[in-house]
C-alpha cells in the first residue's frame, strides 16, 4: 500500500478533528500503515502544506486524507499542484460538513480502508473553479461560491474574538451573526452574463453557484446539483421582507425554495458576476474578496476514494 500523507486541522469542529486524529493514530499503529502527518498552526497553512507536500513529493504522493472541515479541504485543493494522480480521502470533522453530504463521505469507510478490512471505490467529481481581478490562476471550490450576505455573515464568524473559542460560545454566537446578517444587509446591484444569457437583478439578498446541494450546514440551495455532472447550479435570490427572507430560508432547508417568488435558478458551465459596488463573497465558507468574479466548471477533476 501507498505512503498515506495526512493534513490534519486541530482547531477544525471546534477540536473534534484533534480527537479524530488521536484516535485514527491508534488505528494507524494497529495495523502497520506507513504514514506521514502534518498539523495546521493557522489558517491558510493546510494550502501551504499541500503545496509543500506535492511539489517535494510528487512522485510518492498517490494518497491523501484530509481530516478537517470544508475549509480545510477548500485549502488543500487550492494547494495541491494537480489533481489529477492523486486520490483524496476525506474524514469530516468541521462545523458545517457539506462537503460530507454532498458527496456522501463516510468516515467508517476510510477507517476501514486504513485497517484493510474493505473495499474502497475512487469516484470522479467535477469542482468549480473562479478568477477574480486579483488572481493569477485558477482557484477551486468543492461545494459553492456565494455572494452577498452570507459572505458579509461568513466575514463576522471569522472576525470573532479568540476568547469566544477559548470559552467554546462560537456555536451559540453564529447563528445569532447569521441571522443579524440575512436581515439587516443592504440588497444590491447584481449583473450576470452566461453561456447564452445576460441580465440584472435590481434588488440581490445573495446569489450562489453550487457544485452539489447542500450549503450552510445541511440546507438545500440547490436540489438538482450533482458533482458527477460538469454544470453548475446558480441561485440568485432577492431582497424581500423580513417575514418572507424567513420563509425562504426556512425553505430552503429543505430544497423548497425553487419556484418561489423571487428566486431564479438555472444551470451553467460558467457564469459572469459584477456588481454595482463592493460585495463580499466567499467560497466554501472561506472568505475570498469582492465581485467581480467569473466561474467555472474546474479544469481539473477531483478523485474522492470513498
Amino acid at each position: 500500500m501507498s505512503e498515506w500523507y495526512i493534513i490534519i486541522n486541530p482547531k477544525a469542529g471546534r477540536s473534534s478533528a484533534l480527537r479524530v486524529w488521536k484516535s485514527l493514530q491508534k488505528e494507524l499503529q494497529k495495523a502497520n500503515v506507513s504514514h506521514r502527518s502534518f498539523i495546521t498552526k493557522h489558517p491558510g497553512h493546510a494550502e501551504v502544506l499541500a503545496r509543500q507536500i506535492s511539489t517535494i513529493q510528487d512522485d510518492r504522493l498517490k494518497r491523501l486524507l484530509i481530516i478537517g472541515g470544508d475549509g480545510t479541504i477548500h485549502e488543500v485543493l487550492n494547494g495541491l499542484t494537480s489533481l489529477q494522480d492523486i486520490q483524496l480521502s476525506v474524514i469530516p470533522a468541521g462545523s458545517a460538513n457539506d462537503f460530507k453530504r454532498g458527496f456522501s463521505i463516510k468516515k467508517s469507510d476510510v477507517i476501514k480502508e486504513l485497517k484493510k478490512a474493505g473495499k474502497s471505490l475512487t469516484r470522479t467529481y467535477a469542482l468549480g473553479s473562479f478568477l477574480t481581478k486579483d488572481s493569477a490562476n485558477e482557484l477551486y471550490f468543492a461545494n459553492h461560491l456565494s455572494i452577498g450576505f452570507d459572505a458579509v455573515a461568513a466575514k463576522k464568524m471569522s472576525d470573532m474574538p479568540k476568547w469566544t473559542t477559548v470559552f467554546r460560545l462560537n456555536h451559540l454566537i453564529q447563528p445569532f451573526l447569521f441571522l443579524a446578517a440575512a436581515f439587516t444587509f443592504k440588497p444590491f446591484v447584481l449583473s450576470f452574463e452566461s453561456e447564452d444569457e445576460k441580465r440584472t437583478f435590481k434588488k440581490v439578498w445573495f446569489a450562489a453557484i453550487s457544485n452539489h446541494p447542500y450549503y450552510g450546514g445541511g440546507m438545500k440551495i440547490a436540489p438538482d446539483a450533482n458533482p458527477r455532472e460538469e454544470l453548475l447550479d446558480v441561485t440568485i435570490i432577492e431582497d424581500r421582507p423580513v417575514l418572507k427572507k424567513a420563509a425562504l430560508l426556512f425553505a430552503m432547508s429543505f430544497g423548497k425554495h425553487i419556484g418561489k417568488d423571487g428566486v431564479t435558478s438555472f444551470k451553467t458551465k460558467d457564469i459572469y458576476f459584477h456588481t454595482n459596488e463592493r460585495v463580499l463573497f466567499q467560497a466554501d465558507g472561506e472568505i475570498i474578496g469582492s465581485a467581480p468574479v467569473f466561474v467555472k466548471t474546474g479544469e481539473e477533476s477531483l478523485r474522492l476514494k470513498t
